[in-house]
């Protein structure tokens, strides 16, 4: 049977039992799961379990992938080692929402295994919960199962989800994967902890109670049955193997690696491991990716970026070229479009963010491995076991090596990752971020044995910039409650009612002044104390006279800063339906920034950067809504219905059951912030910048109103005085610097040749300084300049085809490097990228390349003899390894 038979073949069984067919959720759960991946088919159903919604059907049968990363049988670790473990798994399901129970559950397994399937009977063995003698009389009278193969677990047959949520004893059926498998021992049994015979592929759940938070287990409203079967562990029980990974599943993504171009760091079966963790990993990333995940350094990110980067790194100790892992994208898709037929749509998406993952991670990896490979090597010099923990956090945040890659790298060179001081480095980060950002919004502390309850203010700047207040509470620039505040000092003051904006959803706060007959207090930032959102924190200077706790104040908004904020901040929104417009719907807003000067618009850009000519269609789109002249639109509504209008939102921020909708024509969002009552008053729009900010996340920037002009009149400002410089009219300016760009690069091409010339007459000074290493030929010399390394390394090259050739040349601030390595170095593990890589930190820069030639650029002069000296190393190293 092919996987998609078998699937079908589950899916008809327990339809023709009056089952309804649902399709599997995405791989992102519920927003108030307790996972951070869905992990079981019946993560879908919770609710549905614990009684809070109605059950999509009293019965139902769903195929549901999952992810699962760590803990257990499930461990990282083992991916790859093991025939049955990996990261991606498809589950098939059967459930019972109160309607059938232990029995149907266990006969009807029973017979789709060794009826529909044709299974032998006599290699199924069943597992039970120490105390559910029910399900152990079921296995023995029902199914007629020889006592001897019916055992009873207790942590392994009581299943839950996670710390919270349905949970109940459950049965397990394991296979017998035969003798030849087995350790031979003659207390070889199910659990057997000494070898792989016996494999547990289905799992049936009787969901009986409610873990609550306090560990409580509350009886369900209704029994249920939740089933899972591992859909890899069948194809491969069926297909006779013993290894998930010799499944078709799996068998097509391997054969789709590339060959190697390199030297292989890897031996015998480790490199098969190597090849499984791959085809494993591509999977769950494509499915990821399908899913709207993005790799990053948060959550599902993270575990997104780890697979593909330990991929990678599996990739590179098998010497696949570069991209190798963004290639496997078709075969991937290709093994599971039967069972999953939207999955192509996602292709380019799924090779496009993987490709750019790889080509982030590529031009660290080399370095990282270098650098872990110094850690290493000076710990082990030490007697130590452990590799520190500030040093794991370097390779961390510096090379973007996740600390479970890092600890696998320890691990293969006998050295155990002190992750206590990983999270230790770790946490002293956070710390200095939350510091950054206590001093950004001058937190509030309460001096010691004071107890203050604040009221929250009440926001009142939609329709007014002035307002009447009264001072609740005062802080003085340390954060400490105070009763007064004097001239010249710096706090933070609490209204009861404010016309200021704090700070939210990317709109900075607004500026002004509060004010008393005798007082003046400057606010140059304004914050909200928490997420909650209830209290305003107005942070400033007192410019003039006194001000008390209880005291009544004049607030006013500067009318300038709010007018040229809003008017940016409108901008914003007709900006995203812009890049809707032009790029398409795909476009997902990642983030915002608007000040009266400036805004920035970041988003998940599902083909990459912005051309030049969707820039200027976007800035025309943005222009023409503004020359509309739509009028603001503002309602309130449930957030469901908010969504069911088309209303924008930016995905994964959390909203309330009723949200604030604002609308200007085509363009509709959930907002909170301030805008004109019309596009016709933001004037000009013009598109300033365009950039990449994350792998899939770009960043544009622009200008409207006053700062637009402005910026109009400094491009034309420059255009005059360039014109003016080179005497020629505006209309011929672009020609004009061509021309002198031409001129410019014959120039340098005629320096380029007298260097060329300069180097050959040096050539055998330069060559009485080649060494040989372990037969392979080396030299590491030093150019006269930055601009002379690429002549001086052609004029050596001749003299050294078959080895390798480092130079290095430049002045302070502005250095350059070139490494070549010739075919017979290559073919015996040498890398002209690993050098470089070796090279580039004592360079203080940063560079990448190939096997063949890699170059690079920095800006520490005084290192280039440094850099020189690590070449003959870093050569001794490839040969060794």
């Amino acid at each position: 049977m092919t996987p998609q038979e078998i699937r079908k073949s589950f899916v008809d069984f327990f339809v023709a039992k009056g089952h309804r067919q649902l399709p599997g959720a995405s791989l992102v759960p519920h927003a108030l799961s307790t996972t951070l991946f869905t992990i079981a088919g019946m993560e879908q159903f919770v609710p549905a379990f614990l009684g809070e919604e109605p059950a999509p059907a009293p019965r139902v049968v769903t195929v549901q992938r999952c992810l699962r990363v760590a803990g257990g049988k499930n461990d990282i670790e083992s991916v790859g080692r093991t025939g049955r473990h990996g990261t991606l798994l498809e589950m098939l399901g059967n459930f019972s929402f109160g309607d059938y129970y232990k029995r149907d559950a266990i006969v009807w397994a029973w017979e789709y295994l060794t009826k529909t399937l044709g299974i032998d009977p006599q290699r199924l063995y069943a597992t039970v919960y120490v105390e559910d003698d029910e399900a152990a009389k079921l296995w023995r009278d029902e199914i007629g199962l020889d006592q001897r193969r019916i055992s009873r677990f207790r942590e392994d047959n009581f299943w839950d989800m996670g710390p919270t949520g349905p949970c109940g004893p459950c049965s397990e059926i394991f296979y017998d994967l035969g003798a030849a498998v087995g350790c031979g021992r003659a207390d070889c049994a199910v659990g057997c902890p000494h070898c792989a015979r016996y494999v547990e592929f289905w799992n049936l759940v009787f969901q009986q109670f409610d873990r609550t938070s306090d560990g409580r287990l509350v009886p369900l409203p209704k029994p249920a049955i939740d089933t899972g079967m591992g859909f890899e562990r069948l194809c491969m029980i069926l297909a006779g193997k013993t290894s998930i990974f010799e499944t078709d599943l799996y068998t097509r993504i391997i054969a789709a690696l590339p060959a190697p171009v390199g030297k292989s760091s890897l031996k015998g079966s480790d490199e098969d491991v190597h090849r499984r963790i791959i085809a494993d990993h591509a999977r769950a990333s494509v499915f990821l990716a399908a899913d709207g995940v993005t790799p990053s350094n948060n959550d599902r990110g993270y575990v997104m970026r780890f697979l593909i980067r330990r991929a990678l790194r599996s990739g590179r100790r098998l010497g696949l070229p570069d991209g190798f892992l963004s290639g496997c994208v078709p075969a991937v898709i290709a093994s599971l479009r039967d069972g999953y037929p939207e999955l192509p749509q996602a292709e380019a998406a799924a090779r496009r963010i993987i490709a750019e993952e790889e080509a982030l991670f590529d031009r660290t990896l080399a370095r990282g491995e270098t650098r872990a490979a110094a850690m290493i090597e000076a710990t082990k010099a030490k007697g130590g076991t452990h590799l520190p923990g500030g040093q794991i956090f370097e390779l961390y945040d510096t090379y973007g090596f996740p600390l479970e890659l890092t600890t696998e790298i320890a691990s293969e060179n006998g050295l155990t990752a002190d992750t206590i001081g990983f999270q230790a480095a770790m946490e002293q980060q956070r710390e200095r971020a939350r510091n950054d950002a206590r001093a950004k919004r001058a937190a509030v502390k309460v001096a010691s044995g004071e107890a203050v309850d604040l009221p929250g203010t009440d926001f009142v700047g939609y329709e007014e910039l002035d307002a009447k207040a009264t001072i609740v509470a005062l802080y003085d620039a340390s954060g400490s409650a105070v009763r007064l505040l004097g001239k010249g000092q710096s706090g933070v003051i609490v209204l009861d009612r404010t016309p200021f904006y704090a700070e939210r959803g990317g709109q900075a706060g607004d500026h002004g002044v509060l004010a008393t007959p005798s007082a003046s207090f400057a606010v140059s930032d304004v914050q909200y104390q928490d997420k909650t959102y209830r209290r305003v924190l107005h942070k400033g200077t007192l410019l003039a006279g006194e001000i008390h706790v209880s005291e009544a104040v004049e607030a006013h908004v500067d009318p300038v800063w709010r007018r040229e904020v809003r008017r940016h901040h409108s901008a914003t929104h007709l900006l995203q339906r812009a890049l809707k417009d032009v790029v398409g719907d795909a476009v997902s807003q990642r983030g915002s920034a608007v000040f009266p000067d400036r805004t920035r618009f970041d988003f998940d850009a599902p083909g990459g950067a912005l051309q030049r000519d969707q820039e200027r269609q976007v800035q025309a789109r943005v222009n023409e809504l503004i020359r509309s002249d739509y009028h603001r639109d503002v309602a309130v509504m449930p957030f469901d219905e908010a969504v069911a209008r088309g209303a924008i939102y930016m995905k994964g921020e959390h909203y309330g059951d009723i949200v604030r909708v604002v609308s200007f024509g085509p363009s509709v969002e959930l907002c909170g912030g301030t805008h004109v009552a019309s596009t016709g008053e933001i004037g000009l729009f013009v598109l300033t910048a365009e950039s990449a900010i994350a792998a899939g996340v770009r960043r544009v920037e622009g200008v409207v109103s006053e700062a637009a002009d402005a910026w109009v009149g400094r491009l034309r400002d420059t255009v005059d005085k360039t014109t003016s410089a080179i005497s020629v009219p505006p209309e011929k300016l672009a020609d004009s610097v061509a021309r002198l760009g031409h001129e410019r690069r014959e120039l340098e091409k005629r320096v380029e040749a007298m260097q060329a010339k300069l180097a050959a007459a040096s050539v055998d000074e330069y060559a009485a300084r080649m060494q040989s290493i372990e037969g392979v030929e080396c030299l590491a010399v030093r150019a006269d300049s930055s601009t002379s390394v690429r002549a001086l390394s052609d004029a050596l090259r001749r003299r050294l085809a078959k080895g390798v050739l480092a130079v290095v040349g430049g002045e302070e601030g502005k250095v350059s490097a070139l490494v070549t390595v010739g075919d017979d170095a290559q073919a015996r593990g040498v890398s002209a990228r690993d050098i470089l890589g070796a090279m580039m930190p004592l360079l203080g820069g940063k560079g990448g390349g190939s096997a063949a030639a890699a170059q690079g650029g920095g800006k520490n002069a005084a290192g280039i003899e440094a850099a020189l000296a690590t070449v003959p190393a870093a050569v001794r190293a490839a040969l060794d390894a």
